[in-house]
């Protein structure tokens, strides 16, 4: 999957990327990227903050890191989110997400 075109935000290093999420989905999985944001699918229905749960929990795995490094700073209620990895670099997310077979 081409990962080129993502926008990632690096600062005191934690990275920021945004996601379009489509939720009850068949399964988890990495869509592509549109418009340079991280177009993901979930199979959580978005009801009482399930999808944002399921959003976390689907990325905390691509990237290896706790639940807890990884923040919904955007989009609670929305299907375009945006999210900062604590303690990752730009360059370890795509790696991550190169290596990513979901």
């Amino acid at each position: 999957m081409d990962f080129t075109g993502i926008e990632l935000r690096e600062k005191d290093g934690n990275c920021s990327i945004s996601l379009k999420v489509i939720p009850k989905s068949s399964r988890n999985q990495v869509v592509g990227v549109e418009g340079g944001v991280l177009k993901i699918k979930i199979q959580a229905p978005p009801v009482e903050g399930a999808a944002n749960e399921a959003v976390v929990e689907f990325l905390s795995g691509i990237f290896k890191k706790p639940k807890s490094s990884i923040l919904l700073m955007k989009g609670q209620l929305s299907r375009y989110k945006v999210i900062k990895i604590k303690g990752v670099r730009a360059k370890d997310v795509l790696e991550s997400l190169a290596k990513f077979k979901g």
